[in-house]
């Protein structure tokens, strides 16, 4: 939420994070085998969305923000 904040974000509602899958595909089945994360993708309530990759040594970490 910090991170999020600085960058002028203030309706955020929840977040995604995963490292070290290999591709898009792989982290969202991932995260949909997850309950937790699953419920973020599937809450109707969350009106916007910010999706980010980062790929550098020990990741590549994946982000979803999910904001109201």
């Amino acid at each position: 939420w910090d991170r999020a904040e600085q960058t002028g974000i203030t309706n955020l509602g929840g977040e995604n994070i995963a490292r070290g899958q290999a591709d898009a595909q792989a982290v969202m089945a991932s995260w949909m085998a997850s309950e937790g994360h699953r419920e973020n993708i599937l809450n109707c309530d969350y009106k916007t969305i910010g999706i980010g990759a980062h790929f550098a040594d020990g990741g590549p970490w994946w982000t979803q923000d999910f904001g109201f």
